[in-house]
């Protein structure tokens, strides 16, 4: 029992380090880019455009027209709101 003295329980260790285990949840830290008027962060905005494009090529290799023309909105908005050159596409005329 006596080495039990010695034992540092999580609290008092992380009192004496001034650690922060949740210090990669605080709110800001996770998403640090610019936030875009439609509320979603600029990271955010470019995972979803890859997405899209993944999902764009999908539709066409299938034959889903209906998807197709779906992820070209996606896409096209997405581009608009992070700043970049609208894509053109033959579906959407």
């Amino acid at each position: 029992m006596r080495c039990h003295k010695y034992r540092y329980s999580f609290y008092k260790w992380m009192k004496l380090k001034k650690w922060d285990p949740y210090a990669g949840f605080k709110k800001g830290y996770r998403y640090s880019n610019k936030l875009l008027p439609s509320g979603y962060y600029e990271n955010q905005a470019w995972g979803a455009l890859n997405k899209a494009w993944v999902g764009y090529m999908i539709a066409i290799n299938k034959g889903e027209w209906d998807r197709e023309e779906y992820y070209a909105k996606v896409i096209q908005k997405l581009q608009r709101q992070l700043g970049l050159e609208v894509s053109k596409f033959d579906c959407l005329n």
